[in-house]
C-alpha cells in the first residue's frame, strides 16, 4: 500500500482558555483515497512539518515507517 501524506490542521487549548495552531501529518492511500493513519500535533512551525512531509513524500517511506520517521526527525 503507497501512502501520501499531506499536513493537517488541529488546535491546543492552553489553561487560560486560549489556542495554540498545531500541524500535523495525514497519510492517505495513494490509490483509494482513503486515510489511512496520522500524527497530530507534530509542530507548531508549518515549515518544519511541510520539511518532514517533503521526506516522507520523496522516499515514498512506508506506513508501517510513518510515525518512527516523525519522531526521529523531531529528535535531530
Amino acid at each position: 500500500m503507497k501512502a501520501v501524506y499531506s499536513i493537517s490542521k488541529g488546535a491546543l487549548t492552553l489553561d487560560d482558555g486560549s489556542f495554540i495552531l498545531t500541524y500535523g501529518i495525514d497519510a492517505t492511500d495513494k490509490e483509494s483515497g482513503e486515510k489511512i493513519s496520522s500524527f497530530d500535533d507534530v509542530s507548531v512551525n508549518k515549515s518544519v512539518t511541510e520539511r518532514i512531509i517533503s521526506i516522507l513524500n520523496s522516499c515514498e517511506v512506508e506506513i508501517c515507517h510513518f510515525k518512527d520517521v516523525i519522531t526521529d526527525e523531531l529528535n535531530r
